[in-house]
């Protein structure tokens, strides 16, 4: 594994080489592909530290059937996965699952960064760095309640304690 470390910005934390991918026309569509997938560990002086986990592959491992248990390390803060695309993926709501934030870095110039989370039971996406377009912003929030339907509909089915 190679460790690198995280200053003030996040999107640092994926190789320039992948930040630096070229963007399509902002008039064709984007294919959604996932570039590579690192583990968030926290330093000192509330900074990040990136793990390389070459074989975490959020976009499809959350797709195939069965339960995302991918090995995390203790001490792990979040998962960040760079990809053509910012929108989350239709089970990336498994990594939230596992207690873990999921930062989605998008290729292209400009770069944008965001990050998929759940704070008192309600799913939310944040932008960190750049915007959404108001057909992102919808389709966006057509994901978060997929995203919340599928948690509720999860949580009524567990016993209560």
């Amino acid at each position: 594994m190679t460790l690198r470390r995280l200053g003030l910005s996040l999107a640092a934390a994926l190789s320039g080489a992948l930040l630096a991918t070229a963007a399509p026309a902002a008039d064709s569509p984007r294919p959604l592909r996932e570039l590579r997938c690192d583990l968030l560990r926290p330093e000192g002086g509330g900074r990040m530290a990136t793990v390389e986990a070459p074989d975490l592959h959020v976009l499809r491992q959350t797709a195939a059937a069965g339960d995302f248990s991918p090995a995390i390390p203790p001490g792990t803060a979040g998962i960040m996965c760079g990809r053509s695309n910012i929108l989350p993926a239709a089970h990336d709501d498994e990594v939230i699952l596992l207690g873990l934030p999921l930062f989605l870095a998008e290729t292209g110039s400009p770069g944008r960064l965001g990050v998929l989370e759940i704070d008192d039971g309600r799913y939310r996406f944040r932008m960190l760095e750049g915007r959404l377009s108001d057909g992102e912003q919808s389709a966006m929030d057509s994901r978060i309640a997929q995203f919340q339907r599928r948690f509720q509909a999860a949580s009524a089915r567990r016993p209560s304690r």
